[in-house]
């Protein structure tokens, strides 16, 4: 619907302008033509409004004033999932247009906008999916421009139908007519269908025969009642669903999918749902209520209903709400109170998306597949989230965040081409150009062919959308890790340039770039592992850095590491190399007893650190932990990664936060002017650790008093390094801070003498994040040359 200005009067030609503007961000498929459709006509100007590979591209003319009140609207109405991130505007000639209207796309110049996130459903869709009288009632794959799958199903940019997969759904003509109407919130909406021309659902057996059923989602609904294990196709691939109310089918669930420890994900109908069940803040409900709508970690409520199996041995719970449609229509039945909502693999695998590929790789675990036809195109997990000083913190960036970009800082200019490959662990690359970084979802472990399949398949995808080709490949330090070996591989065969950068210096830099900054800071980098330049395992460090580079200022003294890789899944081992460091007999009866560990297991250590066989050392903040975990807990043997850790700051979850009353870690001097860095000794925190242990000091006690003390010494070293350098500033990275106890007993230590603390926000400050520290540096490197 178009509607044509009143002639103007003479003196008001006089004032007509005319303008281009070019808007780049996330402008596309998130409803911005119909909106500034609706602004221009409200106005009162004419023009057009046109997608192209960099934006949107937009005429206007009309009254100079209503010109500029135009442009203020545009910044200050965009439509909730779109983001501005530059308007470049230019004088045109005076046309003459009488009427404002959208052109088709263009695929033109080079791509800088960006794909939108896949969004939950908005609240208008889901009145009309509740609706019995609206033609979309229970209709699971219903959505608007405010909402519904967008990365997911995205081949390339522009963002239209031909390029999803819903490209091979015709629109029937009632779709088809919301589709062109500018003033239809369906206006455009790519993935729009309806039950005569969308998408269906339908049940399936594990050998792949149909299950026959009027109502697949209740004959859905009646089979997770009875305690069935439900492989659920979703936004970004299966889920595999359990009703979390029942031990028996959380069990089942673990061991059919070999996931025997890691708390799993729990979805709940609403936010009074999620009150229920766990404790939250102000903040964690406004985080759960975001349109991504993440996994949020907040502490659970005792007796609340859900089977213990679900989050063993923790105080927390990752509650989410639904996000999808068929999500919200499987909460409809008020049988369902929470489901078990945890990624369709077995541990470590990437996520099922394909309807074969599922029943070939979740036969032996689903007991039943509800399954769909709209073709997922790029794997995605629910992202997770957690509250770290009333502030969100991502801890995997996945669905709902990526492919959005993150902004490089000003200081590096526009940065040519570039893509850094990430880490070993809990994968993510970026790719680079311009003012922006592109992270891709999270794609787990990098330890098998599928998972570098996964990772081949998301690069080339993210390669094609943005039509960014490499120029540099940037990746870790270590040698060993697959990403490393892939990395050179891939650059070699295009004779590309390889730029290393160390592990901690990469964390350090991510969390600079986050908040622009490009003077030096003193970085706090703390997690279990990464690659030290003196070719030992560093994870305790406190580095002077700059975006291109660093010097090590201090760090956690070296301790052995007896078994190498086996001493992070046996934490006993790491417990007896720091206890034989701290000077005490690992042979004695005391250690024997204390550690539960038999004592020809303690000597076959002991003559393994005395003789430095397969006994790496290690500066690593997280095997600290490990250690104390061990000795505190009796966690001799992990089932996922830092699930020790994670038990230890449990434990101290109700204690309070007195960084003085922590204890005591020696610093040992270094020499700054000779670049020799100081060093942390825990032999002094290990000695009265275990006196409290052997006096009978609560456990809870304890691992506060152990978080208390590793947090201080790190604050004094940084006060150190400040007297040392002159640096007030202060940036926390690496996986450690995921521990919400040791990041707000840092900060506020931080704070209190002084010195200005920068946190991550919207990049994970685990191996999640690595990915875009390491751009940032390979750019600040290249910058140099």
């Amino acid at each position: 619907m178009q509607r044509s200005d009143p002639k103007p009067e003479p003196h008001e030609v006089l004032r007509r302008r005319r303008e281009a503007l070019t808007v780049r961000g996330v402008v596309q498929g998130v409803g911005f033509r119909p909106f500034v459709y609706r602004i221009a006509i409200e106005e009162g100007l004419a023009g057009f409004i046109g997608n192209d590979t960099g934006g949107v591209t937009i005429e206007i003319e009309g009254p100079a004033e209503r010109v500029e009140a135009f442009r203020r609207r545009l910044q200050a109405e965009a439509p909730p999932l779109s983001r501005i991130d530059s308007v470049m505007a230019r004088e045109m000639p005076l046309v003459g247009e009488t009427d404002f209207r959208i052109v088709a796309s263009e695929a033109r110049g080079q791509v800088s906008t960006g794909i939108p996130a896949d969004a939950a459903t908005c609240a208008d869709c889901l009145r009309e999916l509740l609706d019995p009288h609206d033609r979309r009632y229970r209709y699971p794959f219903l959505n608007c421009t405010n909402c519904g799958p967008r990365f997911t199903i995205t081949r390339r940019i522009p963002y239209d139908r031909p390029q999803t997969s819903m490209a091979k759904f015709k629109m029937c003509a009632a779709c088809q007519a919301e589709y062109d109407d500018p003033l239809n919130r369906r206006f455009h909406a790519q993935p729009n269908a309806c039950p005569l021309c969308g998408p269906k659902v339908w049940l399936v057996a594990p050998d792949g025969t149909q299950i026959p059923s009027a109502d697949p989602v209740t004959a859905t609904i009646d089979r997770l009642m009875a305690g069935k294990i439900l492989a659920i196709k979703g936004i970004g691939g299966f889920h595999l669903a359990v009703d979390a109310t029942s031990e028996s089918a959380v069990r089942r669930l673990r061991e059919r999918k070999h996931r025997y420890g890691k708390p799993l994900a729990v979805m709940v109908r609403d936010l009074d749902a999620a009150r229920a069940i766990c404790e939250l803040t102000a903040e964690e409900e406004k985080l759960l209520l975001t349109i991504p709508r993440p996994i949020v970690l907040a502490q659970g409520r005792g007796g609340c209903g859900i089977a213990p199996a679900v989050a063993p041995g923790i105080p927390w719970l990752g509650v989410f709400l639904p996000y999808a449609p068929l999500q919200h229509l499987l909460f409809a039945d008020r049988r369902v109170k929470a489901l078990v909502m945890t990624s369709a693999n077995l541990s470590e695998e990437p996520i099922a998306i394909d309807n074969d590929e599922a029943l070939a790789r979740l036969g032996k675990i689903a007991d039943a597949f509800l399954m769909h036809d709209r073709e997922i195109l790029q794997r995605c997990d629910d992202s997770v989230m957690s509250l770290v000083d009333c502030r969100p913190q991502v801890i995997r960036r996945a669905r709902g965040f990526v492919p959005l970009a993150v902004q490089l800082p000003a200081a590096l200019g526009d940065v040519p081409p570039l893509l850094a490959v990430g880490g070993h662990l809990k994968n993510v690359f970026a790719l680079a150009r311009g003012r922006f970084a592109y992270q891709s979802q999270h794609l787990g472990d990098l330890e098998n062919i599928t998972g570098l399949e996964f990772f081949r398949e998301s690069l080339a995808h993210l390669m094609q959308t943005f039509e960014i080709a490499p120029e540099t490949v940037v990746h870790d330090l270590h040698p060993g890790y697959l990403s490393t070996s892939w990395a050179k591989e891939w650059a070699g065969e295009r004779n590309l340039p390889l730029i290393a950068v160390q592990h901690h210096h990469a964390h350090i830099a991510a969390c600079m770039a986050e908040h622009g900054v490009d003077a030096p800071v003193i970085g706090l980098s703390l997690d279990g592992t990464g690659y030290g330049t003196d070719g030992k395992i560093w994870g305790g460090e406190v580095l002077i850095t700059r975006m291109d580079g660093f010097e090590r200022f201090a760090h956690l003294d070296y301790v052995p590491m007896p078994g190498g890789e086996a001493a992070i899944r046996e934490p006993w081992r790491m417990a007896l190399g720091a206890l034989h460091a701290a000077g005490f007999d690992t042979e004695s009866q005391h250690v024997l007893v204390l550690m539960r560990t038999k004592a020809q297991d303690a000597r076959i250590l002991g003559r393994m650190i005395e003789r430095g066989l397969n006994t790496p050392l290690t500066s690593s903040c997280g095997r600290l932990f490990d250690a104390a975990a061990a000795v505190v807990l009796g966690r001799g043997l992990v089932d996922y990664e830092a699930q020790a850790a994670i038990e230890l700051e449990g434990l101290a979850v109700n204690e309070p936060d007195e960084l003085e009353s922590g204890y005591a870690m020696e610093m040992q001097a270094g020499n700054w002017a000779a670049r020799e860095p100081a060093r942390i000794s825990a032999a002094p925190l290990w000695r009265e650790l275990l006196e409290n242990l052997r006096g009978g000091v609560s456990k809870s006690r304890i691992a506060a008093r152990f978080h208390s003390g590793v947090a201080a010494a790190f604050v004094r070293a940084a006060v150190l390094a400040r007297a040392q350098t002159g640096i007030q500033q202060v940036a926390l990275s690496g996986g450690c801070l995921h521990n919400r106890r040791l990041a707000r007993l840092l900060r506020n230590g931080l704070e209190a003498e002084g010195l200005q603390v920068f946190q991550h926000r919207n990049v994970s400050p685990g191996d999640g994040g690595l990915s875009f520290g390491q751009a940032v540096v390979g750019a600040a490197r290249r910058a140099k040359k």
